[in-house]
Order: C-alpha cells, then sequence, then structure tokens
C-alpha cells in the first residue's frame, strides 16, 4: 500500500473514522482535522503510527504533525473523505483562539517534548545537511584521509557551510519556534539573529557589563543553542497576542511589531536566554556533587544525562568544568567520560534503527544521522532527528550509557583530550596507561552492544511493546 495512503487510513481510524470528522485541511506540516467529539481520538495510537511526528490539540482542531508530505497524506484523505476537504490553510490558523487547559504537572514533560519536536522537526534538513557536510570534512581533512589541506577552498568552503549550519541554529529555532508557538516569524527571527549578531558575542566574550532598558543583562553564549528561542518564541506569541488584541487597527502595523520587540528584548536577554546558562551552572554544580558523594554511580549518572543536558544547550558550563580539569590535573574522570560511552551507543541506536526502519524514509534518515554520527562526529541530526522523537530510543541510550559508564566509573577510567564524537571517539582514554584505555573501551562496547540489542529487541516506536500489551488485555476485559 502507498505510505501516505496508509498514513491517512490509519489516521482516520484512529480518530473515530469518517463519522467523526466534521473536516479535514492542511497546513505546510500538519493534516488539521475538526472532529465532533474529540474524546474519541487515541493521541498515543496516532503517535505510534509511521510516518506521524506528534500530535496536538489546539484551534478546536486535532493536527497531526507529519512534516513536508502532508499534501500527500492530505490528497489521499479526501479520498476517503469526499466532500470534506478545507484545503490549505495558513499556518497560524486558530492560533489565537486556543482553548486553556488546565495545567498539569503529569503533562509537563510531554507537553516541553512535543513543543520541542514541533520546532526542531521543520529544521531537520538544515541539521542533516550540515551535519554531512561537516562529516565530508572531517574524512577529506587532516585527521583522516588528509587529500583536502586546510588552506584549500574545498576545505574552507565546505567547514564553513558546516559550521554555519550549526552557528545560526538561534535562527533557525527561531522561524519554526514561530511557526509552531504562532508569533510572527520575521520578529522571532530579529530575536535569533540578535543572539548571536556579532556586536553582542562581542559584549558577552568581553564579559562587560550590559543592560537593557536598566535591567542587567547576564552574557551568555547562544552559537548552536536550542532552549533559548524555544522559550523565546514561545513568550513571544503571548505578548504579541497582548498587544493584537489592545492595538487599534489603524496603528497595529506598526505597533504590534514594536511593541512586542521591546517587550521581548530584556525577556529574551535578561531572563529566558541567561536561564539555560544559570541552570546549566547549578546542574554542573550538582553533577559533580553526585560524583564526590557517590563516587562511580554519580559518573555514570553523569554520563546517561549527557544527551540531555546537551540537547537543552546546558552543557557548555559542563564542558569548561572538564576542560578546566584536563589542563590542571592533566585528565578528567568526571564530566566528559560519560560523554563517550553515550557516543557509541547513539551510534549503535541509529544502526539499529537504520535496520529496523520500515519506511524508505525512514531508511533514508536512518543512514543520514548513522553516517553523521559514526563518521562527522555530529550528533545534533540523530539527537533532534531520531532520538528525540521516540521516547524508547532516549530510554535505551540513557540506560546503556549508566552500565557502560558505571564500569569506567569503578575502573577510574580518565580522559585526557578532547576529540570529535565519531568512531574514534576512545582515543580520548589514550594518554596515561594501557589499562586506563583498555577499559575505556570495554565501557563503551558495553554501552554499544546493550544499545543495539535493547533496540533490536525492543524496537522504537513509541507505541512499544508494554502499550501493545496494555491495549490487548484491555480489550478483553482485563489489567494490565
Amino acid at each position: 500500500m502507498d505510505k501516505n495512503r496508509q498514513i491517512a487510513e490509519e489516521v482516520i481510524k484512529a480518530v473515530g473514522g469518517k463519522e467523526n470528522i466534521n473536516s479535514v485541511a492542511h497546513c505546510m506540516t500538519r493534516l488539521r482535522l475538526v472532529l465532533k467529539d474529540y474524546g474519541i481520538p487515541s493521541k498515543e495510537e496516532i503517535k505510534g503510527i509511521n510516518g506521524v511526528l506528534g500530535v496536538v490539540e489546539q484551534g478546536g482542531q486535532l493536527q497531526v504533525i507529519i512534516g513536508q508530505t502532508v499534501p500527500k497524506v492530505y490528497e489521499e484523505a479526501l479520498k476517503l473523505l469526499p466532500g470534506m476537504g478545507g484545503g490549505t490553510v495558513d499556518e497560524d490558523l486558530g492560533k489565537g483562539d486556543i482553548p486553556k487547559e488546565k495545567f498539569s504537572w503529569k503533562k509537563l514533560p510531554s507537553k516541553m517534548m512535543a513543543s520541542i519536536i514541533g520546532c526542531l522537526t521543520p529544521i531537520l534538513p538544515v541539521l542533516i545537511a550540515a551535519g554531512l557536510i561537516k562529516m565530508i570534512v572531517a574524512i577529506i581533512g587532516p585527521t583522516m584521509l588528509n587529500v583536502a589541506p586546510e588552506s584549500s577552498d574545498l576545505y574552507r568552503l565546505l567547514y564553513m557551510v558546516g559550521e554555519a549550519g550549526f552557528y545560526f541554529f538561534p535562527v533557525f529555532v527561531a522561524w519554526s519556534g514561530a511557526k509552531y508557538f504562532g508569533c510572527s516569524p520575521v520578529i522571532a527571527l530579529l530575536l535569533g539573529g540578535l543572539l548571536i549578531y556579532p556586536d553582542f558575542t562581542a559584549i558577552v566574550e568581553a564579559g562587560e557589563a550590559f543592560s537593557v532598558f536598566g535591567i542587567p543583562m547576564r552574557g551568555a553564549t547562544y552559537s548552536s543553542t536550542v532552549l533559548p528561542m524555544i522559550l523565546t518564541t514561545w513568550a513571544a506569541s503571548y505578548v504579541e497576542r497582548f498587544f493584537k488584541k489592545i492595538t487599534p487597527a489603524a496603528i497595529s502595523t506598526m505597533m504590534i511589531p514594536l511593541g512586542t520587540l521591546l517587550v521581548m528584548l530584556p525577556v529574551s536577554l535578561c531572563i529566558l536566554g541567561p536561564a539555560g546558562a544559570i541552570l546549566g551552572e547549578y546542574i554542573g554544580a550538582f553533577l559533580i556533587w553526585l560524583h564526590t558523594i557517590l563516587g562511580p554511580v554519580g559518573v555514570a549518572i553523569i554520563g546517561s544525562l549527557f544527551l540531555v543536558i546537551v540537547a537543552t544547550g546546558m552543557h557548555l558550563p559542563l564542558i569548561t568544568t572538564a576542560i578546566v580539569s584536563m589542563t590542571t590535573l592533566g585528565f578528567d574522570d568526571t564530566i566528559l567520560v560519560g560523554s563517550i560511552a553515550g557516543t557509541y551507543a547513539c551510534i549503535m541506536i541509529y544502526l539499529a534503527y537504520l535496520i529496523k526502519a520500515k519506511t524508505a524514509d525512514e531508511r533514508s534518515l536512518g543512514v543520514s544521522v548513522f553516517v553523521s554520527q559514526a563518521l562527522g562526529g555530529v550528533g545534533e541530526p540523530g539527537m533532534f532527528g531520531v532520538l528525540f522523537r521516540y521516547p524508547k530510543l532516549v530510554a535505551i541510550e540513557m540506560a546503556s550509557t549508566f552500565i557502560g559508564t558505571l564500569y569506567m566509573g569503578i575502573t577510574n577510567v580518565k580522559l585526557y583530550f578532547a576529540a570529535s564524537s565519531n568512531f574514534l571517539a576512545a582515543v580520548v582514554f589514550n594518554g596515561g596507561d594501557v589499562t586506563n584505555f583498555i577499559n575505556g573501551c570495554i565501557g563503551c562496547s558495553i554501552a554499544a552492544v546493550l544499545a543495539f540489542v535493547l533496540v533490536m529487541v525492543l524496537g522504537y516506536e513509541n507505541n512499544g511493546s508494554l502499550t501493545a500489551l496494555k491495549e490487548k488485555f484491555g480489550k478483553k476485559g482485563g489489567k494490565a
């Protein structure tokens, strides 16, 4: 069966069938369904459909996130739902009519993860392309084949393209975040560009005192970060909505963008932006305290959490601590040890994902993220394109890294320098006695093998075996 038709059929079935649908439309990335009874759909079942990236209910619609192929899925849906088509709609349709939902701590983690996925999915092509370019640079450069010297135009061109893809991350996230939360994309782009504007970064690097409308600003580096602009576009959506309500139509074109920008400058630069850096410092201090108190177990905990910390952009204080340790003591045995085990766990997770992929798109994605990580040492495409789309894979990575790092903590493995996060990452353990290198390789092997086996056995789908068992027993009237 055609993949797009299969997605359409499974989505329609999961929302209660044709009889529960009033109309269907689509925007740039989402299939938008107006339903008769919103209590019928199983969001977990929808999320588990191959080809579906997520699902949200807002603006009086059930919005199924599919990505760039959504027009084809929409065409297939119309064949099954004749006369119900609403055509193409604006991406921001219904943002101002989002019904208030009672706050729930239980739902908060899933909502945060859905927001991160929703903001990062549209920019996956940049991540994958830049990651592959960085891989090519690593292969042709002096560290591997050495066929292109660093002074050559080819090397310099590809290096700049790869670096730009990640350096301008706040700008890309600004655009996708604005689309997801429903604020002005151009104002978001301006705020994202400001975070990496040369004069601004110069102020931060120099440690100069600076204030925003009299409010002291804490300097932070934002290149390659994700969380600051996700938070900024989220806040900007509420600020812009406020100005739309109070601004007279005659001056709305001028005052809405100006008012939003003036409010968001201190909010972004003094509160939301630095929040990640501040939180990162506290997390770093806490993790080092864990190592002091728990010893090898503390090192394993740090290793298991490192991926999540990197994904939120709060890892810079940790890396700084590791570098200080390497420059003063000659090694790091606390912070980055687990990150190396995590690298090998991720490589094998992507390989297993590639092997178990069910569609051509998934196989293509699996190849790109595996090659980017294994050869290029670029983890962002796999992190945001695969791992965080499937919570089960995050759990597998954390568990595998914990076990592998625990072995290295028990054997007191040390890391002597920083290296690329590719299949050669274990060379960082080579600097002391040979036992250190051997134990480091063993720990990484434990993490890699365990990760591969777990994915091959448990799969990667969000509606994994536990959910399937629950549904099976539930249908029979038993207890799950």
